[in-house]
């Protein structure tokens, strides 16, 4: 992110710069009061109020539309930071997808659909996961018996390990699975394949060292934000999706969006590392992603992004969104479509901003040379300091009435 010239370093250059010419007048000859009054007039023309104005007005009306907008601001250097975001990355679960994963089929090996279902929940049934609540939720729906645990373990990015009658139950990700001597068929794995690319999540049940079945997930992927993906895209913000499903998953989501890319199988620092990778090919990021479990991808971004709770999601009461750090942005709708709408007033904003100064260094440029003595030097007059002040002064009309039009 490009970095900005504090105000307060204008306003000693423009101290030094008035001390300096008149005291090269006063030496040159001048007297007292004519180079005193071309100090006053060099201060005058040399100070940057038509520069701040360019920038806090504008400034002042983005973030009146950012409010009116529903999209939470911590200071108004994020509404300047977001202009130059070209990529944005987020996450799969509740990002791109609803975020309320559902049981879409089973598919048993060796057992029933049923028996496949009560080990998995038995396994789930403390968990905090949206993957493990749904299923654990289904078998309640089923009036299933549960078995009871004599020990469970989460463990991130792989499953949740638990033990029934001095077994092992572990429910997750296939290669874990195989990591810990579960042997799992062939044509489980070819079955695994095809729920992939159908989008769904194949979630692997294992009861001791054989794999019993496949639980298949849905989470479906809002048409509102498909369309927000493709207007960020016409705003030329490319979109990449980092997720620790698997490629054939990712896949079939990056074709059902159309985003630009989608890298899977990524652990919370796998997801940091291509962040990395992208900002030192240049890239601007922002990201979306979940407080829990994409910590370290959010510390590496330009910029994050929360998603707010709608209040009139499902009819169901709201649920506590942590609270943004220093840098990030709220978006309280819980809607992409509105990050869209902040990029463009960011963009207008910084357009804005950058006619103001071209306003301020016209100005600058019709007021320094004659205050400085340019003029006098062939025999013309002093700019007096009365003169700097009407030019400052219009300056700072122009760059209100400019501010106030956008």
């Amino acid at each position: 992110m490009k970095k900005h010239f504090p105000i307060r370093y204008y306003i000693l250059l423009a101290i030094l710069l008035s001390i300096g010419m008149s005291t090269y007048w006063f030496l040159a000859g001048e007297l007292l009061p004519v180079a005193a009054e071309a100090a006053v007039a060099i201060l005058i023309a040399a100070l940057p109020l038509p520069l701040w104005l360019g920038q806090h007005l504008p400034l002042a009306r983005g973030m009146r539309k950012t409010n009116e907008a529903d999209i939470g601001l911590q200071s108004p250097s994020i509404l300047m930071a977001a202009s130059q975001i070209d990529t944005l990355v987020v996450s799969k679960n509740g990002i791109i997808t609803e975020g309320r994963p559902y049981v879409a089929g089973l598919i048993p090996e060796g057992v029933s659909q049923s028996t496949l279902l009560a080990l998995a929940a038995s396994a789930e049934r403390e968990a905090l996961h949206p993957i493990g609540q749904a299923i654990y939720q289904t078998a309640i729906e089923r009036h299933l018996r549960l078995q009871p645990l004599a020990a469970c373990n989460e463990i991130r990015g792989c499953g949740v390990e638990a033990l029934i009658s001095h077994t092992p139950l572990r429910v997750g990700r296939p290669d874990w699975l195989l990591e810990e001597g579960v042997e799992i068929s062939a044509e489980l794995l070819t079955k695994a394949d095809q729920l992939s690319l159908r989008g769904q999540l194949p979630i692997f049940v294992a009861n001791g060292k054989y794999c019993r079945g496949i639980i298949a997930l849905d989470d479906e992927i809002p048409q509102n934000t498909i369309t927000s993906l493709h207007k960020l895209q016409r705003q030329q913000i490319s979109i990449v999706m980092l997720t620790s499903a698997n490629k054939r998953l990712a896949t079939a989501i990056r074709k059902q969006t159309g985003i630009d890319n989608a890298l899977a199988g990524l652990s919370s620092d796998g997801k940091a590392r291509e962040i990395q990778l992208l900002k030192a090919h240049g890239a601007s990021i922002a990201m979306i992603g979940k407080p829990r479990g994409d910590e370290s991808a959010l510390a590496e971004a330009d910029l994050t992004i929360q998603l707010g709770q709608p209040a009139s999601a499902a009819g169901k009461p709201e649920q506590a969104i942590d609270q943004p750090d220093p840098a990030a942005i709220l978006l309280k709708s819980g809607l992409l479509w509105d990050l869209a709408t902040l990029m463009s007033i960011s963009r207008q904003t910084m357009d804005t901003i950058h006619q103001n100064r071209l306003i301020a260094i016209i100005a600058w440029l019709m007021l320094l040379p004659p205050a400085m003595g340019i003029l006098h030097s062939f025999g013309g007059p002093f700019l007096p300091p009365l003169g700097a002040l009407s030019g400052q002064i219009l300056a700072a009309v122009l760059i209100t009435v400019n501010s106030l039009r956008a």
